[in-house]
């Protein structure tokens, strides 16, 4: 980042930080680096499998084809620490070419949430999941109705017939994914939005580019992240 004092507000509002429904509002915990001394365990994910996360052909994902690095991101359009993540995401992927996002759409902050993420992922049928995404995470604070997500979609170039079309057509499939990734939240005890998963290591929250890196650097040279 070029600007210290904004990276200085990131690190601070970012690591490691979490937010359930209930606590959307709330500052974060903060902890030490990864890799530095005092930093917490990232426990390996276990119970579920990190191959298990890597099956579903309906999560969506940016990134390289042959990416030695995978970040599994659990997130809701309604958090707003996903929102300050995405540029934190989108200059690692800049940086290092080896890495692939997958983004799991975990709706935690009620039925707006919900039917904002039913609509990316119905975007995605039509090729524009991706521009969806970026323009709710994009959303100056929450997106309060299905009218502004679909104005949002609509903006992002989305053809809006072929979306209600899609959504109609694709209704269970579209529900059925968001479930898998509910179920899979629940069975790694994630408490809130966002959370990571890098090569199988469990981030329970976020974390700026720098930060990000350096447990990327851990990872590749078989360090432990603590």
């Amino acid at each position: 980042m070029k600007n210290p004092a904004l990276a200085v507000k990131l690190a601070v509002a970012l690591t490691l930080a979490a937010c359930g429904p209930a606590d959307a509002g709330n500052a974060p915990a903060t902890v030490a680096a990864a890799g530095t001394s005092g930093a917490q365990d990232l426990p390996m994910v276990a119970e579920v499998g990190f191959s298990d996360l890597l099956r579903d052909p309906a999560t969506p994902f940016i990134g390289a084809e042959n990416a030695d690095i995978i970040i599994i991101g659990f997130m809701d359009y309604n958090c707003p620490y996903c929102k300050m993540m995405i540029p934190e995401l989108e200059g690692l992927m800049k940086a290092d070419p080896k890495v692939r996002i997958l983004y799991k759409e975990w709706p935690i902050f009620g039925a707006v949430s919900e039917n904002v993420a039913r609509l990316a992922m119905a975007a995605n049928y039509q090729g524009k999941y991706h521009e969806v995404h970026k323009a709710f995470m994009g959303a100056k604070g929450r997106i309060e109705t299905d009218q502004q997500a679909r104005s949002l979609a609509r903006a992002a170039g989305v053809d809006m017939n072929e979306l209600d079309r899609d959504l109609a057509t694709h209704r269970e499939e579209i529900d059925a994914v968001i479930l898998r990734n509910t179920r899979e939240a629940s069975a790694l005890a994630l408490s809130g939005t966002p959370a990571f998963i890098i090569n199988g290591n469990l981030i329970p929250g976020g974390m700026p580019q720098a930060q990000l890196e350096a447990v990327i650097a851990r990872i590749r040279a078989g360090q432990p992240l603590r």
